[in-house]
């Protein structure tokens, strides 16, 4: 009888420590995030390096990234819930967000449009670049918004002066219809700009350089998913900001090189040296998302989507997240240990 009731004890505590055990591991096993960038850009590098050098590891993450080409199919996957961030530009987000969907914008990857206009070399004025044709690449995207930004800088309107703002695919394709001539102007990255000048193209305007508002690309989020998952996202946001300040130690220079170079598909480190300091140029050491630039966007999609015109900046801008790691000195710390 005592034997019985021993065995009996005896198994009841073997399976709490099977049923504790299988609960710790349960508990440590990193929660997936699926997330999808737009474009293979240099803005991205601190994302590649977070999931590359393992930080999203070391914060319990287990970070899908997955490439999708076009910011308008992301932001159709992040409102159908087939991802929980999107790597984009707002400029894609604004128009679901005008319709209903609830989208919350919280980290800033680009705070600075990373464009140039781009003409033929004999397109020395703004007033030459009337009547003439301008390449972007998706109506909508971002240097379509750049190209609206950019002509109103520099006096100028689409409409009112005849300029025949054209959808020619991305840098490269933009680049060969310069040559061929199909482009009187376009707008390039860094690198594609260097190339062009370097064959004595025109740069009428360095957006980046004239310092024009404009939030280029985000982390968004749905709001929902971000409410049920508040541990998850901050575990995720920590480890965006940790490879921030991987990217930012000079230390690391041929390690961040290396990591460029092998999501930008180029044959060595080397090679990725441009896109380095394009990422330096480009990447703030706090990435809040800036309402005032997002206001800027806001403006300009809704000259093509009258209904975006009603989507609040202040709304869909959360800085909670990177505000409540400032608020504990978490940049202070991971920039310092770096």
């Amino acid at each position: 009888m005592i034997y019985q009731a021993l065995r009996v004890g005896l198994l009841a505590v073997i399976l709490a420590l099977l049923v504790s055990d299988h609960s710790l591991a349960q508990s440590a096993r990193p929660q997936q995030l699926k997330v999808a960038v737009s474009t293979a850009t240099p803005h991205n590098t601190p994302l590649w390096v977070a999931r590359d050098k393992k930080i999203f590891d070391k914060y319990g993450v287990d970070v899908q990234m997955i490439f999708v080409m076009g910011g308008a199919l992301v932001s159709q996957m992040l409102a159908a819930g087939e991802i929980q961030v999107a790597a984009n530009a707002p400029a894609a987000l604004v128009s679901l967000i005008a319709g209903g969907t609830d989208i919350a914008m919280f980290l800033g990857i680009s705070n600075t449009s990373p464009f140039s206009l781009i003409t033929q070399p004999n397109i020395k004025t703004a007033a030459d670049l009337k009547g003439k044709r301008l390449g972007t690449a998706r109506f909508g995207g971002s240097s379509h918004v750049s190209a609206l930004i950019a002509l109103d800088h520099l006096g100028l309107d689409a409409k009112r002066d005849k300029i025949l703002i054209m959808q020619t695919g991305l840098d490269p394709e933009r680049m060969a219809a310069l040559e061929q001539k199909g482009l009187d102007a376009a707008m390039l990255q860094r690198l594609a700009t260097k190339t062009m000048l370097a064959k004595s193209y025109t740069q009428l305007l360095n957006m980046n350089q004239a310092k024009i508002t404009y939030q280029n690309t985000v982390l968004a989020s749905r709001r929902d998913q971000m409410t049920a998952n508040p541990k998850l996202f901050d575990s995720f946001v920590r480890a965006v900001v940790e490879g921030y300040a991987y990217v930012f130690n000079k230390d690391n220079k041929q390690a961040v090189r290396e990591v460029i170079a092998k999501n930008l598909r180029l044959p060595n480190a080397d090679a990725a040296e441009d896109f380095y300091v394009e990422a330096l140029e480009e990447l703030d050491r706090k990435p809040y998302p800036t309402v005032e630039g997002t206001k800027t966007v806001i403006k300009y999609v809704s000259e093509q989507n009258p209904k975006v015109a009603s989507v609040k900046a202040e709304r869909i801008v959360d800085s909670s997240w990177l505000k409540k790691l400032d608020d504990e000195g978490f940049f202070e710390k991971v920039y310092r240990s770096k």
